[in-house]
């Protein structure tokens, strides 16, 4: 009977199966099922997006989440990034529900590229131009490597004053408040299973 049952349905109903069976993770059965169901799909999927994502489910459900084994955000990847997309970069990590009534305003000026950047969190969203704000709360100042540290995590700073790498003028408060609104992924996260 399975038999006769599309692979797309067969992984709708192996969802349910294997959602209800969470917490015991008991009921390999089911998700043996899906996992073949899945497997068929990305078999047959034209598209290589598509394939991954079927058979990367398949995986999951058949030998768990497996840990990542390579970093895409490598700290020379990041240092090596253009400024704006540096900014980008760092808004994709911001929490906007506990952003939402933020107001920052911070500075970044790039000693080693004799540029400055505004950036600004507000409403939930973290904002970055090229050039100086006028009301600033906070202006930090020294080499892209130290203000990538800085910006990516607030909570380095203090070492780096220290050391006389990084300067700032200003409330630096801003950047406790900063790091508070920063998430940190993990990438070793379920896909498929609940």
């Amino acid at each position: 009977m399975v038999s006769a049952l599309t692979p797309a349905r067969v992984t709708r109903v192996g969802r349910r199966r294997v959602a209800s069976d969470h917490s015991d993770r008991e009921d390999q059965a089911a998700r043996d099922l899906q996992a073949d169901a899945y497997e068929q799909m990305g078999y047959q999927a034209e598209g290589p997006q598509w394939r991954g994502i079927f058979l990367t489910a398949a995986k999951e459900l058949r030998e768990g989440v497996q840990p990542a084994t390579f970093a895409t955000a490598s700290p020379d990847t990041v240092l090596a990034m253009p400024v704006d997309i540096l900014f980008d970069y760092a808004a994709v990590h911001l929490i906007g529900d506990k952003a939402a009534t933020a107001d920052l305003r911070i500075d970044f000026c790039f000693t080693d590229m004799d540029e400055t950047w505004s950036m600004w969190v507000a409403r939930g969203v973290l904002n970055a131009r090229r050039g100086a704000a006028p009301d600033t709360q906070l202006t930090v100042t020294g080499p892209k490597a130290a203000l990538v540290g800085v910006l990516l995590n607030p909570s380095s700073a203090a070492p780096l004053v220290e050391s006389g790498k990084l300067r700032l003028d200003g409330d630096d408060t801003v950047l406790l408040t900063l790091g508070g609104l920063l998430d940190a992924f993990d990438p070793d996260f379920d896909i498929v299973t609940p």
